[in-house]
């Protein structure tokens, strides 16, 4: 056997055990390539932010504001649509967005009612919920009073009377818009059950009452709806990952991303089957209104 050849390193400290000259790639060039690397690695990982799903067609962005006329998106109402409430229920059927309905402070102080509550009480998976007008709070995998959870620790009165007028006046605002847009003679339209405010994470569903995702309509659930509106708290994007929510079709998904002081308004038939985007990271917070026609099922304003 021959004797193995020994390895030689070149000026450049680059061994050759063949005793050929190994290219070397000049440093400026190995920069450049490293930043051209770099930057297409970059590019992918932002580019999500920057454009929407290839099904989806957005309708607000968490980056603009909705003018002062808002968006609508008119929509043929369900074939056995009946009207039973004259001067109530909708002749055409539809979506509404407004973004200066409400300002962002005021969202925030919402947020602050919403957290007085669900401090007391949270759902064990990425859901929790809190109801002014029943008291209805998440805690654990059921639901519990949170006025008794208050009293049981010494709290008399919860939620002040200001939070409270607050939540009233702002309630009051959105079924004026409402009213406007859809000519819904006064005295018509009433607030119905359930109406609450919602918080969602990134946490797996602890029940099926945490699986919010779940494309459905919102007459199917509650059949005397007849108009839902949605305030959204915070931000996508800012706040939370998610959470995005979606007027649903065959073909596309018509999207909202939800935006402090948003306010989103439609009528709740199957003309707008929709859900809300699973939430990734972060917290989500708004608040759900619905309203009716029919006045048997009309609730009243909480009370401290």
């Amino acid at each position: 056997m021959g004797k193995a050849r020994k390895a030689e390193s070149n000026k450049d400290g680059n061994t050759n055990t063949n005793n050929e000259q190994v290219p070397v790639v000049n440093h400026p060039v190995r920069i450049l390539i490293t930043f051209v690397i770099a930057g297409i690695a970059i590019y992918y990982r932002l580019q999500p932010l920057f454009r929407e799903d290839k099904n989806a067609m957005l309708l607000a962005g968490w980056n603009t504001t909705v003018g002062t006329s808002g968006i609508v998106q008119e929509l043929p109402c369900a074939p056995d649509h009946k009207i039973e409430f004259e001067g109530c229920e909708a002749l055409r059927c539809g979506r509404f967005l407004l973004d200066r309905l409400i300002s962002q402070e005021e969202a925030q102080q919402l947020i602050e009612i919403a957290e007085k509550g669900m401090s007391l009480g949270g759902g064990s998976g990425g859901a929790t919920i809190l109801d002014l007008h029943t008291g209805a709070v998440s805690k654990g995998t059921k639901f519990a009073d949170v006025r008794l959870l208050a009293k049981s620790q010494g709290i008399e009165e919860l939620f002040t009377y200001d939070e409270l007028k607050l939540y009233r006046t702002i309630k009051n605002r959105i079924k004026v818009e409402l009213e406007k847009k859809w000519k819904i003679a006064p005295g018509k339209l009433t607030l119905t059950q359930p109406t609450f405010f919602s918080r969602m994470t990134g946490k797996p569903p602890a029940t099926v009452h945490d699986e919010y995702w779940h494309i459905h309509t919102d007459t199917e659930q509650y059949e005397r709806f007849h108009y839902t509106t949605l305030l959204y708290l915070n931000t996508y994007k800012r706040d939370f990952e998610g959470g995005r929510f979606m007027f649903d079709t065959p073909s596309y998904n018509n999207t909202v991303h939800p935006k402090a002081g948003r306010v989103s308004m439609f009528t709740s038939g199957i003309e707008n089957p929709h859900h809300v985007e699973r939430v990734t990271s972060g917290v989500r917070y708004a608040i759900t209104i619905p309203f009716t026609c029919d006045p048997n099922y009309g609730i009243s304003d909480p009370q401290s």
